[in-house]
C-alpha cells in the first residue's frame, strides 16, 4: 500500500512515495539509521508537499524526524527518486549526494536543448506524425531546476567510495546504463544492494535517459549489468515494485533482453530494402517486435521506441556490439 513503512532489517526501513499519474505508481525510498541514531536516506521520491508528510510522519513513526536526517543519497538525477531530496534537505539541513557525473550535470550551466524537429526529420518520421511526438519531447525526464540554495548542498561521490554512515560499510558502485551518473549501493555486510532503477524485479529499466554518457549507453547498461551481477547474491532492493533476491539472474534475463533489440536491430539492417547506412530510424522502427504492436505505439511510447532503436542501431555497428553480439 503506498505510504506504508516497512522493516526489512533492524534500522532498515521501506516506503512507498506515490509518483505522478501516467506511469509507474510509487517509487521506494529507503530510511537507513546509522550508529550514531541519524538517519539516511536514499531515493526520497517525487517532490511535493503531501510526501513530504509522508515522509515526516513515517519519521516520526520510528522515533526520528527531519532533524534526524543526516543525508540524501540519490541512485540517480531523475524526478521521480532525487525530487523530495531538496525539500528534506532545506528541512534538515542534509546534503544531498550524487555520483559526480549526475552533480556536474545539475550544477553545469544550462545549454540550449537540441532541436526535437531536427532529431525527428533525421530519423524519418513522418510529417503528420510529428507534432505527438513534438509534444511527448517536451515531457521532463529529469529534475534539472535546483531550488534556490540548493547547489551549495549537493555532494559528489565516485565509484569506490564508502558513504558516510557511521556503523554500516556502504560502498558506492557506479552503474551508467539508465543515466550516465547512476549508482548503486552495495552494503554487503547486510547483504543488501540498492539498485534504484538499474535492476528493478520485472521492469525493464529505459537506457541513456539523461546527459552525460562518453560512449553508446547500452554499452554501459551490459558492462553494469556484469559488473553487478559479480557480487554475489544480495537481497535487492530497487527503486520501484519491491524487494527481491536473484540478483545474478535478474541481471541475466536484463541483459538478454537488451541484446535480443540489438540482434532483432542488427537483422532489420540487413536485411533492409535500404543500405544500413543509409535506413532511417523510423523505417526500421517498423520492421521491430514491440510489446503493444507498432499501431499501438504513440506518443511518449513511440518517442522512447524510435530512441532506443536508434541507441541499438548504433550500438548493433559499433566494434563493443558486434563484440557482444559474438558472445550472446
Amino acid at each position: 500500500m503506498t505510504g506504508q513503512l516497512r522493516e526489512l532489517h533492524p534500522g532498515v526501513h521501506a516506503l512507498r512515495v506515490p509518483m505522478h499519474p501516467g506511469g509507474l505508481p510509487y517509487s521506494l525510498c529507503y530510511l537507513i539509521e546509522d550508529a550514531d541514531g541519524r538517519i539516511h536516506i536514499v531515493d526520497p521520491g517525487t517532490a511535493g508537499s503531501d510526501n513530504l508528510a509522508a515522509l515526516d510522519a513515517a519519521l516520526r513513526s520510528i522515533g526520528h524526524g527531519m532533524h534526524s536526517v543526516a543525508s540524501v543519497i540519490a541512485t540517480h538525477l531523475h524526478p521521480d527518486h532525487l525530487g523530495l531530496a531538496f525539500e528534506v534537505s532545506a528541512a534538515s539541513g542534509a546534503p544531498v549526494v550524487l555520483h559526480e557525473r549526475e552533480r556536474d550535470a545539475l550544477l553545469a550551466p544550462p545549454v540550449p536543448a537540441p532541436d526535437p524537429a531536427a532529431q525527428l526529420e533525421a530519423w524519418g518520421v513522418p510529417e503528420q506524425r510529428r507534432p505527438e511526438l513534438l509534444a511527448a519531447a517536451g515531457r521532463p525526464t529529469a529534475a534539472t531546476t535546483l531550488p534556490d540554495g540548493a547547489a551549495d548542498r549537493i555532494a559528489g561521490v565516485r565509484d569506490g567510495d564508502i558513504l558516510a554512515i557511521p556503523g554500516r560499510s556502504i560502498r558506492v558502485l557506479w552503474t551508467p546504463g539508465h543515466t550516465a551518473g547512476h549508482l548503486c549501493l552495495d552494503d554487503a555486510e547486510l547483504g543488501m544492494l540498492y539498485t534504484g532503477d538499474h535492476v528493478l524485479p520485472t521492469v525493464n529499466p529505459g537506457i541513456g535517459l539523461g546527459p552525460g554518457f562518453t560512449r553508446n549507453p547500452i554499452a554501459d547498461y551490459l558492462d553494469s549489468l556484469e559488473r553487478v551481477a559479480a557480487l554475489g547474491e544480495r537481497e535487492v532492493a530497487p527503486g520501484h515494485e519491491d524487494v527481491f533476491t536473484g540478483l545474478a539472474e535478474r541481471c541475466a534475463e536484463l541483459s538478454r533482453h537488451q541484446l535480443r533489440r540489438t540482434q532483432e536491430v542488427a537483422a532489420g539492417l540487413a536485411s533492409g530494402t535500404a543500405a544500413a547506412e543509409e535506413q532511417t530510424v523510423w523505417e526500421l522502427a517498423r520492421t521491430l517486435t514491440w510489446t503493444s504492436g507498432w499501431d499501438g505505439l504513440s506518443g511518449f511510447t513511440l518517442l522512447s521506441a524510435l530512441t532506443q532503436t536508434g541507441m541499438h542501431a548504433a550500438f548493433a555497428r559499433s566494434p563493443e556490439g558486434r563484440d557482444h553480439l559474438r558472445r550472446s
